[in-house]
């Protein structure tokens, strides 16, 4: 069969696949959309890493379009963005990229999509952010006081709810909303690369070996970048925008720079604690995952460090590295 040929027909079953888990999802009311979220980049992850970009481009357009048909208005944002990450990943392994940057681009392009999938779908239901915040601040109010009556008036649990209900601003709850939404994009992106790859070594489909994440040089300049969006996810608190859409659009640029440099800086917490600790790999990700609740505005200084500063190249050095062979793209 000609090239040419195979080429089409490949991409018309990925297409297939694509709408049949789509109307699979809707048959059944979205019950399985939560997994489904982790299987729809799959088929595009497979036509890319066999065929590059250009010619996948059609396949997510072919699937974007049919998943109109077979799916809901809010489900077709979701389709879309998952067949896109699942394009460029494979579009990564087709040109064989360095894995570990590829693992970092889908991570952070899943929290993207999950943040924008978020004011998107808000804006088309005719709903806000805001108007998720007060649910939310509703119904802990309403756990409290069922706890407080359960209680009996306890005084001590009963200044405890008087300090949890101060906390509950809306402010407080909209900053938990937002990093939950992207601490779920950032695992959701490491799911889909790793259930990707494991699928594409059983379809007998050459993908590089990773290397370890710790060997990654950051340009020095996202750094800054990073700041600055932090600057402004706090302003957008300090002083909200009067247009709801700019407000959430603001604040998930924020959440983005915000989570950038939090996840250097808790690479920079596992390399502190192997040069300095243990280099037991259980408990250096159990401290590494603890440090982003424990001490989170230390993780975010140490990602600067690590991004912009030398603290990269001293900790590797303090590990025995070779660190003159790594290369340097701080500038690039």
């Amino acid at each position: 069969m000609d090239k040419k040929t195979i080429k089409i027909t490949y991409g018309a079953m990925i297409v297939a696949l694509f709408g049949v888990l789509l109307l699979i999802n809707r048959q059944t009311g979205g019950m399985f959309q939560g997994i489904l979220m982790y299987i729809l980049p799959i088929p595009m992850v497979a036509y890319a890493a066999r065929y590059g970009w250009k010619t996948s481009i059609a396949a997510w357009a072919a699937a974007t379009f049919i998943s109109i048909f077979v799916s809901t208005p809010t489900t077709i944002i979701y389709a879309a963005c998952e067949a896109f990450l699942g394009m460029v990943l494979g579009t990564c392994i087709y040109h064989k990229k360095d894995m570990t940057k590829s693992l970092l681009l889908i991570m952070f392009l899943c929290v993207i999509s999950e943040l924008f999938n978020a004011v998107i779908i808000t804006a088309v239901s005719g709903q806000s952010l805001s108007m998720y915040v007060r649910e939310m601040q509703e119904a802990m109010n309403e756990s409290m006081e069922m706890m407080s009556k359960y209680m009996g008036g306890d005084p001590r649990m009963e200044s405890q709810i008087t300090l949890m209900r101060s906390m509950m601003s809306d402010a407080f709850i909209a900053r938990i909303l937002l990093v939950s939404m992207a601490v779920g994009g950032a695992i959701q992106g490491f799911i889909i690369y790793e259930v990707s790859l494991l699928i594409l070594r059983r379809l007998h489909i050459a993908v590089p070996k990773p290397k370890p994440v710790a060997l990654y040089t950051p340009p020095s300049w996202t750094a800054y970048l990073g700041i600055a969006l932090f600057m402004l996810y706090n302003y957008t608190f300090a002083r909200p925008f009067e247009n709801e859409i700019v407000q959430s659009v603001m604040q998930v640029a924020g959440i983005v720079g915000v989570m950038y440099l939090m996840c250097f800086g808790v690479i920079a917490v596992t390399l502190l604690v192997q040069a300095y600790m243990t280099r037991v790999k259980l408990v250096v990700g159990i401290i590494g995952f603890l440090s982003i609740f424990m001490m989170p505005q230390l993780v975010l200084i140490l990602g600067v460090f690590y991004v912009a500063g030398q603290l990269h190249r001293f900790l590797l050095k303090k590990l025995g590295y070779e660190v003159q062979e790594l290369p340097d793209n701080r500038i690039s």
